[in-house]
């Protein structure tokens, strides 16, 4: 027939009658529908005989559409698709074909469903016509011919609807047939429409040839007898594609600009498709199949229509004639299809079910934190060509996933072939801390390890706990799964851009602890206000009388009122003791082996030129009868000196006025092996008021001892303690995080030593450094220490990091030279036990330095310190962080450096604290009285030069509120979370353990020799795991 009555007729066909009672005819309609009353058909119904996927839906980086919320560029999100034919049960019959597709991997509901099938039209646009078309097209009518000559519309929609023997699902053109509303972002109402089409672009096949068309109802439900493909075949043709590999497609959006009072209806007729010209196809998400679904499941996933985002809607129907109507059809329909797959699975297994049980543990964690839940849990098993449905656990009318329980759970499914992930969902609001995840296969006994450790919000994905490198992953599966994790990663774990903190280490975006990712929070509040705690100390000790009193006592014995509030607690017997000998030379030189900063010290191998000691002013305090320059070259004679603090202001308000000198020390090793100081001056430039103070100047030479202590105690709190200990540390810690998958081995050896760095380092940033502060409130740098932290950073060199390597570098390695010099010994002891132990790990999983440069995860944690967390600033030196490592060597030299840092060297600048500056003329934190520039210094001006009583009571409530172990420790060499999970490096755990238990009895054995102050601050059984306080 001619174009022209060809139109006419089509236009003829859509001119509706009125109803009256439209609406209610609509609505017994869908009842007859959903009931499959209409059709009287003795069809299974469409879609029942299908073949299901799961697999994500990644919206396109750089949309051609508006955007909205859920149509977010880049935004990822789990799917199920299910792929079917239209009317027949068999595959060989030429039908249309059909996709859904489930923005969710549940059975139902979930933020969008998408319903389509091939055709850019279809053969029906309301409820009435549905009717007619579903009657015409039962097999056993006669009816099609007919249908086809009423109208070119019905006759256009067949055709387009039909595929006979296309070669597979994946290749055909899918269009959603129904019209959208569409209020993106930008407020504007659109109308839209959707198609799915292979990702490949390959041709679609299957399309009718002219003679087919010619005579399209004769097609319909008819096999041609000598046909010898298998009813099923599209359905097995597309569970092997899938099990070869991944299966793609590309769901695009076509937008209308809509103008309701002026569009015509036809725009709403899914018998009207919209001009390509006018209105574009664009690329909306990346649609990829990665796993099949049991049939079961697929059977058992429902699709409805009404699941869709904010932005999308339907306009309403009014009458069973509205183009609209064919939604409600579309959704009744389906919901009539889902009772029969219900019926049709109804009390049946999986074929060939497999049982498995399921161990999981919730974690223990601090009383004041609940890590169980009460809410729904599932877990879906992922393999290399399957997955398992999303499988309930829990026991009725029993809590399950408490606080350490473990419970062990059986389910049934279909065998999963070389089982990859597993998928924990949590469906509610509780918070919920899982631990070790344990999988059994009963059938084959096989058990695999999934290590959690983690906060499960809603969903994670784990994967089995063997560490493995990036370049020798086998699955692309886990190639992706952990790409993803990285990726995840750089958005939680984000770079601080605070402009205040330039010229810092760099450390996490963060606005207070509690804003910090979960898993890297502290999990007991009792610990994370530093604040609180010193208040709390004040008022709990009774030291909140001191803090408004700015005078000095009159006697130094007078500052033991404060300490001794403490009671007669671990280390009080080292306090009082100090009370006694703190005037003492020899105790002088101890501490500075053996207190609170033992790495200040170095070998002095040439007086420096502005400290103008001579050997007749040194000759009587040295003891073997030979020359300075003699001793000096022998290597006896160490140096302390403090020149970093020239040009740091110190804290000067009012009555609150402190002191700091920026000495040098010499101190000598007499022949008995003691080693004592010989000289000071307390500044750096020498000059008439700045004379060279020796124990031969009375309560000077005592006094200039307080000033060298007084400095030390700048340095030992703001670098070796918090800029080398803590700010450093982060500055590695965070690329942890951003750079290595949780799969990764140097990540597996990490994690623990650096779970908590963040989390007290952002405590520290928020307490410590403002003004204010509890710096402000103790030290004599207080209200610069931004200022002197910056400068110290500056100086920072790796190598302080590498134990050894330090020593060598200070030359203070000799033990001959220099004895009891219990930090390097029990330090080292340490040391060689962690190289051991990361070389035997690191060992397990790279062979060879070529294994390190091909790394590109390990090489990209490196160069994330290189950039941002050590960064060179403006006017640094260069810090020594390379920016890849070359060599095995390198990696396993600086894992060892961190996690000796992390464990034994602030064990030994914090830990100490207490012991040592309790008693405050031991260890002033300030000066009350300038620096004496004439040798005239009596017993009173050593008393008023003290701390007052405000500074030593605040620094003594600070050193309770840093110096102290928590409840629940973990201690060095203790692994409660088992991220390695193969037997091997399980057994370097246990030999590593081993090896610090015998540096513990050495120690021990050790210390019982030593008549007073026994080095206890590096016993492993005393040195916790990770930087926590």
């Amino acid at each position: 027939m001619g174009e022209e009555v060809f139109e006419a007729k089509k236009i003829s066909q859509f001119q509706f009658p009125s109803r009256r009672f439209g609406k209610a005819a609509l609505a017994l309609d869908m009842g007859k529908l959903k009931l499959g009353l209409l059709t009287k058909s003795k069809r299974t119904g469409t879609f029942v005989t299908s073949v299901g996927a799961s697999g994500e839906a990644r919206i396109v980086e750089d949309p051609q559409f508006p955007e909205d919320s859920f149509f977010q560029s880049g935004q990822t999100y789990k799917v199920r698709m299910r792929h079917g034919n239209f009317m027949s049960t068999d595959d060989a019959i030429a039908d249309g074909r059909t996709m859904a597709i489930k923005f969710d991997d549940v059975d139902k509901g979930g933020p969008f469903d998408i319903t389509l099938n091939t055709g850019r039209v279809a053969p029906f646009c309301n409820s009435p016509s549905f009717i007619a078309f579903g009657k015409a097209t039962n097999p056993n009518s006669k009816k099609a011919e007919k249908f086809a000559y009423e109208s070119p519309a019905n006759y256009q929609g067949l055709v387009e609807l039909l595929r006979r023997f296309p070669e597979s699902y994946s290749d055909q053109r899918y269009y959603a047939q129904v019209t959208y509303t569409y209020t993106p972002t930008d407020g504007k109402k659109r109308l839209a429409r959707f198609r799915v089409i292979p990702g490949d672009l390959r041709p679609e096949t299957g399309l009718l040839n002219e003679e087919d068309q010619e005579q399209v109802w004769d097609l319909i439900a008819s096999r041609p007898s000598d046909e010898q493909r298998s009813p099923s075949y599209l359905q097995d043709e597309y569970r092997q594609r899938l099990s070869d590999g991944m299966v793609g497609y590309t769901l695009q959006i076509q937008l209308h600009e809509w103008d309701p009072d002026n569009d015509p209806d036809f725009y709403f007729s899914a018998m009207h498709y919209w001009d390509q010209s006018l209105h574009p196809w664009m690329d909306l998400a990346y649609v990829t199949a990665t796993a099949l679904l049991d049939d079961i499941d697929a059977q058992k996933t429902s699709f409805d229509l009404h699941n869709h985002p904010a932005s999308l809607g339907f306009v309403k129907a009014k009458n069973q004639y509205d183009y609209n109507s064919v939604i409600h059809v579309r959704n009744a329909v389906n919901s009539a299809n889902q009772r029969t797959r219900r019926r049709s699975t109804k009390g049946k297994a999986p074929v060939n079910t497999v049982t498995y049980m399921i161990s999981i543990s919730t974690s223990e964690k601090a009383v004041s934190a609940a890590t169980g839940t009460d809410d729904e849990i599932c877990v879906t098993i992922i393999g290399k060509k399957s997955r398992s449905p999303a499988l309930p656990l829990g026991s009725p009318f029993y809590n399950d996933f408490e606080s350490s329980d473990t419970h062990v759970y059986k389910v049934d499914t279909q065998p999963i072939e070389e089982v990859l992930m597993l998928e924990i969902e949590r469906k509610g609001e509780d918070d919920w801390h899982v631990g070790m995840i344990k999988l059994v296969n009963t059938e084959n006994q096989a058990e695999l390890d999934f290590p959690c450790y983690r906060w499960v919000s809603n969903k994670v994905t784990l994967r089995t706990g063997a560490a493995v490198l990036a370049f020798n992953e086998v699955h692309k599966e886990l190639r992706q799964h952990r790409q993803k994790e990285i990726k995840d990663r750089h958005a939680i774990y984000k770079w601080n851009t605070n402009k205040l903190y330039e010229g810092f280490p760099g450390f996490i975006q963060e606005d207070g602890h509690d804003t910090l990712p979960r898993d890297i929070q502290f999990s007991d509040t009792s610990g994370r206000d530093f604040l609180e705690s010193f208040l709390a100390a004040q008022t709990q000790y009774g030291l909140a009388e001191f803090i408004e009193d700015f005078e000095t006592w009159d006697r130094p014995g007078k500052y033991v009122e404060l300490y001794e509030r403490f009671g007669e607690g671990e280390g009080m017997t080292i306090v009082n003791q100090l009370t006694e000998s703190w005037k003492d030379d020899e105790e002088f030189g101890r501490q500075f082996l053996n207190a609170v900063n033992p790495a200040q010290i170095q070998r002095c191998t040439a007086l420096p030129e502005n400290f103008p000691v001579s050997n007749e002013l040194m000759e009587k305090f040295m003891t073997r009868g030979k020359t300075l320059e003699e001793e000096i070259e022998d290597g006896y004679v160490y140096i302390l000196s403090y020149e970093e603090l020239e040009g740091i202001p110190r804290m000067n308000k009012g009555e609150d006025a402190r002191y700091v000198a920026e000495p040098v020390c010499l101190l000598y090793v007499r022949a008995s092996g003691v080693i004592v100081p010989i000289a000071i001056q307390l500044h750096q430039t020498p000059g008439e008021t700045n004379p060279v103070w020796t124990p031969d100047d009375g309560w000077g030479w005592v006094l200039a001892k307080l000033h060298v202590k007084a400095a030390d105690t700048q340095m030992h709190q703001m670098y070796s303690h918090l800029l080398k200990t803590h700010f450093i540390m982060e500055g590695f810690a965070v690329p942890v995080m951003r750079q290595l998958p949780s799969v990764h081995p140097v990540y597996k050896l990490l994690l623990p030593h650096i779970r908590h760095t963040m989390a007290i380092n952002t405590i520290a940033r928020h307490t410590l450094l403002p003004d204010g502060g509890i710096i402000e409130q103790t030290l004599a740098i207080g209200g610069s220490q931004v200022q002197f932290l910056k400068k110290l950073f500056g100086n920072f060199r790796l190598s302080e990091y590498n134990f050894p390597e330090n020593l060598q570098h200070r030359g203070v390695h000799d033990t001959e030279k220099l004895s009891d010099y219990h930090y390097r010994d029990d330090g080292m002891l340490i040391w060689d036990a962690i190289s051991s132990f990361t070389q035997s790990i690191l060992s397990l999983y790279y062979h060879g330095d070529e294994e390190v440069r091909k790394d590109l995860e390990v090489q990209a944690w490196i160069n994330d310190v290189h950039d941002t967390g050590v960064k060179v600033w403006p006017d640094n030196q260069d810090h020594g962080i390379p920016s890849s490592f070359e060599t095995f060597q390198d990696l396993q030299q600086l894992v060892t450096s961190l996690i000796f840092n992390a464990t034994c060297q602030h064990a030994a600048v914090n830990f100490t604290q207490l012991h040592y500056y309790a008693f405050a003329p031991n260890y002033p934190s300030a000066m009350s009285a300038p620096p004496p520039t004439t040798k005239d210094v009596t017993f009173e001006d050593m008393v008023k030069s003290l701390p007052s009583k405000a500074t030593a009571a605040n620094m003594l409530t600070a050193m309770t509120a840093v110096a102290r172990f928590s409840e629940d420790e973990i201690w060095l060499g203790e692994y409660p979370e088992e991220h390695f999970t193969e037997e091997e490096p399980k057994k370097i755990i246990m030999e590593f353990r081993q090896e610090l238990n015998d540096i513990t009895s050495k120690i021990r054995k050790r210390n019982g020799d030593v008549k007073q102050f026994p080095y206890i601050y590096l016993l492993p059984e005393r040195v916790p795991n990770s930087i926590a306080i």
